[in-house]
């Protein structure tokens, strides 16, 4: 299906460095606002699948239909260098998409492929694709088999793992290679007996003349090493026996076997063991006040906890009814503020462990991953784990201009933790050590650049409340907006994100001078009304 969509055109140059193919009917605009794909993946309703340094993925609605936007990140100076002379990896998998579809192997269809270059170096990009309606990953079918009374499930386990091998046997007789052809890239659509295919990961796909045998089982021991596992013996020889054919003997299957084992054997040598201990129960917080537009992401992110508590302030929109479609622990708690509101969230919870969100933010993949190795295996001493939040806005993840990576303790154990702080800056005060994670929360701090300027308008008025007894001077005036402005713009690199880091970093110089000045407005307002009542006093009379 990729063939008919002409890939192999000259792509569009358009303003700014940036290099585009799309596909027939397919708008620049709905898949690249602003010709910027980056909008849609950092937008709170993008589904993120996958947040690495060398790639992210995400799903998004767009009017293009539901798609699928991958980013290939330039994470070394030896890539920009080499995007000199190579073709970027959406053009790669642009093109592996045609030779695919021309050799009868579906791939998902593609809408466009999108670079950005700086002097002809690569700064980003992006290969963007249709969703395949009702497909899952081979892994996640495998599972779904499972889950089928027993007389569905051998018939059906057989049928996917002779499919699978008749895959690879085609796929090598046309001389295609798939640098990493493990579970997670094969889609699988429909029923067992009639699954249809979908390779994923296109980049990573070479055509050659003839496959060598290296090649060939290395492929083989991509899936063995991730789908094997699940598999039962009977079905690994199955799949042998599908993609070596009818011609194929028992002794030359198990001679694929063992070099298949082999090949694994030495992947795995020297590897880490995962911790495989129990695991304990873990609870989410999530304070909200009003907060509809956001609450589902968020819950749908932390869907893996044993328990969510979501206390409620109050809300005049639908946020109480869509929480409950997440858990029925919703309660309602008149705000007292951010530090009270979540030491009742914490009280209320029963989990060994505690994560505690805002309704703007979510937990990324790569977190929920962290999270369940750093439990299966943790000390007793220590008592909680600092999380950094990395923030979207403006088009735009915030690896610059100070807001990365801001590490918070958010992971905490319930029964040796409280909120302390002061509002709106609130903190959990743990016993124990504090442990680092890696994963970042995502954080999607304003919609927009007014609703930033509400929420700094908001902020300053509930900080200066909390320092209105402070001597305000000229450094709180001068000093700390300046100092605040040079360490976001030059020395966290803000200027290195043009326009939006030269506002990121005003407005945080805007917030120190704004909170002061409001300090200033309530100790003149006190003086003020303190004399009021010291002039409407009734004076003594004078004795005779």
């Amino acid at each position: 299906m990729s063939a008919e969509r002409s890939p192999d055109a000259a792509p569009h140059l358009l303003r700014g460095g940036i290099r585009a193919r799309l596909g027939p009917g397919v708008r620049l605009a709905d898949v690249a606002p602003g010709g910027d794909p980056d909008r849609l993946l950092t937008r709170p309703d993008c589904d993120v699948l996958k947040l690495q340094p060398k790639v992210t993925v995400g799903a998004v609605s767009t009017p293009a239909g539901r798609i699928y936007v991958k980013r290939y990140n330039v994470f070394a100076w030896r890539v920009a260098l080499a995007s000199l002379w190579r073709s970027s990896p959406a053009a790669a998998a642009w093109q592996a998409a045609a030779a695919l579809g021309a050799r009868g192997f579906a791939t998902p269809e593609p809408l466009a492929a999108i670079d950005v270059r700086r002097g002809g170096l690569l700064r980003k990009s992006f290969f963007i694709t249709r969703e395949v309606a009702g497909a899952v990953t081979a892994d996640r079918f495998w599972q779904m088999i499972l889950q089928e009374p027993a007389s569905r499930r051998g018939p059906g386990r057989r049928a996917v793992a002779h499919a699978l091998g008749d895959l690879f046997r085609r796929l090598h007789a046309a001389g295609v290679y798939h640098n990493d052809l493990k579970d997670v890239n094969v889609l699988v659509e429909g029923p067992a007996e009639t699954m249809r295919c979908v390779l994923l990961d296109l980049e990573r796909v070479r055509i050659m003349r003839r496959l060598g045998r290296r090649r060939r089982v290395k492929n083989l021991m991509q899936l063995a090493r991730t789908l094997g596992p699940q598999a039962s013996a009977s079905h690994r020889l199955r799949f042998l026996a599908a993609y070596l054919g009818d011609a194929a003997g028992r002794d030359e299957r198990r001679a694929w076997a063992r070099a298949v084992g082999r090949a694994a054997a030495r992947k795995d040598a020297g590897r880490r063991a995962v911790a495989t201990g129990p695991q304990p129960r873990v609870s989410c917080t999530v304070i909200a006040q009003d907060e509809e537009a956001m609450i589902e992401g968020c819950l749908a992110s932390v869907a893996w906890c044993d328990e969510i508590v979501v206390v409620d302030g109050g809300s005049a929109d639908r946020t109480v009814a869509v929480a409950r479609r997440f858990t029925d622990r919703v309660l309602s708690h008149a705000w007292p503020g951010h530090r009270a509101q979540k030491q009742f969230a914490l009280e209320a919870t029963t989990g060994d462990w505690v994560l505690n969100l805002d309704a703007d933010e979510r937990v990324s993949p790569e977190l929920v991953s962290e999270i369940r190795a750093a439990l299966a295996d943790v000390p007793p001493g220590v008592g909680g784990f600092a999380i950094p939040r990395l923030v979207g806005y403006l088009g735009r993840w915030w690896y610059r201009g100070g807001w990365y990576p801001r590490r918070v303790v958010r992971l905490v154990r319930r029964t040796t933790t409280r909120w302390g702080g002061t509002d709106p800056h609130e903190r959990a005060l743990v016993s124990g050590t504090v442990r680092w994670l890696e994963a970042p929360i995502l954080h999607y701090t304003y919609r927009d650049i007014s609703d930033h300027l509400r929420s700094v308008n908001h902020l300053t008025t509930v900080a200066a409340a909390e320092r209105s007894g402070r001597r305000i001077g000229a450094g709180r005036f001068l000093v700390e907006p300046f100092w605040r402005f040079l360490r976001a713009y030059v020395l966290a690199g803000g200027a290195l994100e043009g326009f939006p880091g030269l506002f990121t970093a005003g407005t945080g110089a805007f917030y120190a001078f704004l909170r002061a000045a409001k300090v200033w407005e309530l100790q003149v307002h006190a003086a003020t009304a303190s004399a009021k009542r010291a002039g409407g006093r009734p004076r003594a009379r004078a004795s005779s």
